[in-house]
């Protein structure tokens, strides 16, 4: 398989495997889902993704309060509800090898904010002389803290739901996760550096383009459930002169990414500022949290 064919086959077949944990009560419990596949549902789009992200669920993780109880309640719920809902399709064209569960090591929090990484091996009958086809990626993130209006119910298909965060969280946890990446984070919290996470600039705008700013009662509650994700992972924010720091590296990087089509960082970077300026003018900075 090229990869065209890989990236084709591994969005197609990670619906099912949405599909198997929507269709598990234990792990319904467990996580609430995120990333792109839940932004692009609500942006009424149909763009490939390639992991499933996830948060665990705070009171799933005081139920099971160490990271190796939370790793063996996966092992053993995650490969039990791909099995059945494999071996309940007519014809059958899906059959688990492999469910691995390991510390995200990537990802490792200097905070102790540690993730699972979950990578899922299967055999597609469709495909009986393909051997070795892409192994799949859920990536589980710690708890965190959620305001009012941070998770929904998202229906898969008729009688599967899901948790997901809403689109005023996912639009705030953007705007944290761009932070954590500048260099005014990472020396905070000693994690060393990494590039800057333009991504989540270009679905700002994705956003905006869908919620015009101001659009006072989306973003409004989007301000809150920012102000909700950097207390969870004590990002401080000043305001603008926060998302700025570095801007250049970070407009140098944005332009450098082909994986950012349909949004300029022109765009990109506008609908940030108006974003921003808007929670400034709401009251909401400083953000101060002391470690």
């Amino acid at each position: 398989m090229n990869k065209d064919d890989q990236d084709r086959w591994k969005d197609e077949i990670l619906h099912h495997v949405f599909a198997a944990i929507a269709g598990s009560e234990p792990l319904r419990r467990a996580l609430i889902f995120k990333g792109a596949r839940i932004l692009a549902r609500y942006l009424g789009e149909n763009r490939q993704s390639l992991d499933i992200d996830t948060n665990l669920d705070t009171e799933f993780c005081h139920e099971n309060s160490n990271l190796s109880a939370q790793k063996r309640y996966l092992e053993d719920h995650l490969p039990r509800a791909l099995r059945r809902y494999f071996e309940s399709q007519n014809p059958v064209r899906f059959s688990l090898e492999s469910v691995k569960v390991q510390q995200n090591l990537h990802h490792r929090h200097p905070r102790g904010w540690d993730a699972f990484l979950v990578k899922i091996a299967v055999k597609d009958h469709q495909r009986p002389g393909v051997h070795g086809l892409p192994v799949l990626r859920i990536d589980v993130a710690a708890p965190e803290k959620f305001g009012p209006d941070a998770l929904t119910e998202i229906e898969l298909s008729p009688g599967l739901q899901i948790r997901a965060y809403s689109l005023h969280r996912i639009a705030g946890e953007k705007l944290r996760a761009f932070l954590t990446s500048l260099p005014a984070y990472r020396n905070r919290m000693g994690g060393g550096m990494r590039e800057h996470r333009v991504k989540d600039l270009h679905d700002v705008a994705r956003i905006v383009r869908v919620e015009l700013v101001p659009g006072i009662s989306f973003w409004r509650k989007a301000a809150a459930e920012f102000r909700f994700a950097c207390e969870a992972r004590l990002v401080n924010c000043s305001g603008w002169d926060s998302f700025a720091e570095g801007w250049a590296a970070t407009r140098e990087q944005y332009e450098q990414d082909r994986t950012l089509t349909g949004v300029a960082f022109s765009e990109a970077g506008a609908a940030v500022r108006d974003v921003i300026g808007y929670f400034e003018a709401i009251g909401i900075f400083p953000l101060n949290f002391p470690e």
